[in-house]
């Protein structure tokens, strides 16, 4: 007996359950013109996004747009980042440094254009006056994030203790998420240093630099960072792949934290982002050993 197969699909799932139900359909021929038919329910686990979500038959699309004109310091960013996230457009939004106006979008095409128009339009005490479009590809953003501003401190602290080793922390939350790294941070890219991933600390803690009966510590590098990323922070660290921006004395510039082992203290790895401020077969360690605060050496510290 043939057997014809329709799918017809349910509607939409939300965000949440990530679950699309499906009706298949099957026709069995009994013969003399006459059919049974019998619906079974059937469901698929998908990856699902508020990109998807808004249709699943939409094409994506992904933008690059400079918007110029008077577009800074009228709400511009903020403005796009509202009507980003009513659409379920994903990417990010940054004030240049030429005055302008950056945004990347992506998402289902009718979304990202209706964005387009809302760029050559912006906030009421904008006036844009030119809206650079470029196409490119999709780059798989879960959030619409402003980028460009700080997320808040980061400090990396030289320690003589047990092991000597840096700590690296990153404001996240309130607290300072904390890794420790025995060789130090590196500015270049081929270079991957274990970074192990300790106990959080208090902000007070960032500005401490002195003797102690494990030896000492001093304030290497300190300043703000931004986070980046296609994914929000700080699902970025439970997920194991950070992308963030250094603004320090010694360290600039992007870098990731990608981790290796789970566990109670679970390793990583510090890598530099290949950028304008990476230093090929450099050793920043060595060449720039003094505290930014006091302008002495961990071992100068200790006598």
């Amino acid at each position: 007996m043939p057997r014809q197969v329709e799918r017809r699909p349910a509607a939409c799932p939300s965000e949440q359950d990530g679950l699309l139900q499906t009706s298949i359909v099957c026709t069995h021929r009994l013969g003399c013109g006459r059919y049974r038919s019998k619906v079974v329910a059937a469901s698929t686990r998908l990856r699902w996004s508020p990109v998807a979500g808004r249709e699943n038959r939409a094409e994506s699309a992904a933008i690059r747009a400079v918007v110029r004109g008077d577009v800074q310091a009228v709400g511009f960013r903020d403005a796009t980042l509202r009507r980003a996230r009513k659409l379920g457009v994903m990417g990010w939004v940054r004030n240049g440094e030429d005055a302008s106006v950056q945004v990347h979008a992506e998402g289902a095409a009718p979304a990202v254009e209706e964005l387009v128009a809302f760029l050559h339009e912006g906030p009421p005490a904008a006036r844009v006056a030119q809206v650079a479009i470029d196409r490119v590809a999709v780059e798989g953003h879960e959030q619409f994030a402003i980028r460009g501003v700080s997320a808040g401190a980061f400090v990396v602290q030289e320690h003589a203790a047990t092991a000597h080793h840096f700590d690296l922390r990153l404001e996240v939350e309130g607290v300072m998420r904390s890794w420790a790294v025995p060789k130090g941070p590196s500015l270049d890219p081929a270079v991957k240093r274990l970074a192990v991933e300790v106990e959080d600390h208090e902000l007070a803690h960032n500005a401490f630099e002195g003797a102690s009966a494990a030896g000492g510590v001093i304030v290497w590098d300190r300043g703000t960072y931004e986070q980046g990323g296609r994914v929000a922070w700080p699902q970025a660290l439970a997920r194991g792949h950070a992308v963030f921006l250094l603004h320090g004395e010694k360290l600039r510039g992007g870098f990731a934290l990608q981790r290796t082992r789970a566990g109670a203290k679970a390793q990583w790895l510090l890598i530099k982002r290949r950028d304008e401020h990476a230093q090929p077969g450099s050793d920043v360690v060595a060449e720039r050993p003094c505290s930014v605060i006091s302008g002495r050496t961990l071992d100068e510290l200790r006598q």
